[in-house]
């Protein structure tokens, strides 16, 4: 999702909205920095089929999400929305935005 200027568009405090493209392009630090909250959330799912029960994990999950985005965006966000406009109009396919993808990891490497 951008705005008419090009931009990545933002929540109300000015982090990029967690959508598909920006969540593809972070996806490796989601990897290593949520892990713990990943599992969390699926040791909670597995124990127990009521989605209501796993509600805070979930919450600690997007909290962490967010956070990566955020840290991501304050250090690097030519590189991040580049990566992210790369992917949005490659349909998501990283074998098409691997420049992109390589600035944005030699900016914060994962």
């Amino acid at each position: 999702m951008e705005f008419p200027d090009g931009s990545v568009t933002r929540t109300a405090d000015g982090t990029p909205l967690p959508f598909g493209p920006v969540l593809y392009a972070c996806n490796k630090y989601f990897g290593q920095e949520c892990k713990g909250a990943s599992s969390s959330f699926w040791q909670c799912k597995a124990e127990d089929g009521n989605p209501r029960a796993c509600l805070k994990q979930g919450e600690d999950v997007m909290a962490c999400f967010n956070s990566v985005i955020k840290r991501i965006d304050a250090n690097c966000p030519k590189q991040l929305t580049a990566y992210a406009k790369c992917l949005d109009a490659n349909k998501n396919e990283f074998s098409k935005c691997r420049a992109e993808q390589k600035a944005l990891e030699d900016c914060t490497p994962v």
